[in-house]
């Protein structure tokens, strides 16, 4: 099931409208669409430096959670579900359809900033490191540039060790 263009102009729209209310200075750099990061690296490559990937975790009769990782590393599922205070078994993964249908985010545009109440935004602790991020905008076609504590910030997100060891 997909749904309408309307739904994913919106979730995009609450996102840069809660930027703005928050006074957080962003860029918006427009790209062909990509729908993972082997399109990124093909079709935006100029913006895979300082790309924060958003997966989407559903806890079992909780809310959802948008984990940020760099844009090449792995979520360590044990590590993420002890970050969230729960058991792995409670933690699953969401179908492109379901983040579509759910969330409004188009595939390749999920980012970490939440756009309804019940979504919570956890980022890996490497993360830290660096001053300027990328991240989905909620459009595919658009990514978002800021400063990763304004990404914090705007987000009340939390940092935690989540990645897989190399």
């Amino acid at each position: 099931m997909n749904v309408s263009d309307g739904f994913f102009i919106m979730a995009y729209q609450r996102i840069l409208d809660l930027l703005k209310q928050q006074g957080i200075e962003f860029i918006l750099h427009e790209h062909d669409a990509v729908r993972t990061i082997d399109d990124a690296n093909e079709r935006a490559a100029h913006l895979v430096e300082r790309l924060i990937k958003t997966i989407v975790f559903k806890v079992k009769d909780d809310g959802w959670i948008l984990a940020g990782i760099p844009a090449h590393g792995r979520i360590d599922y044990r590590k993420l579900a002890a970050a969230l205070g729960v058991n792995r078994r409670q933690l699953r993964s969401v179908s492109p359809e379901e983040i579509e249908r759910e969330l409004g985010f188009q595939i390749g545009g999920v980012g970490p900033i939440p756009v309804q109440a019940d979504v919570r935004a956890i980022f890996d602790a490497s993360l830290l490191a660096i001053e300027f991020a990328r991240c989905g905008s909620g459009k595919n076609t658009e990514t978002l540039e800021l400063r990763f504590s304004d990404l914090l910030r705007v987000t009340h997100g939390e940092t935690h060790e989540i990645l897989q060891a190399e």
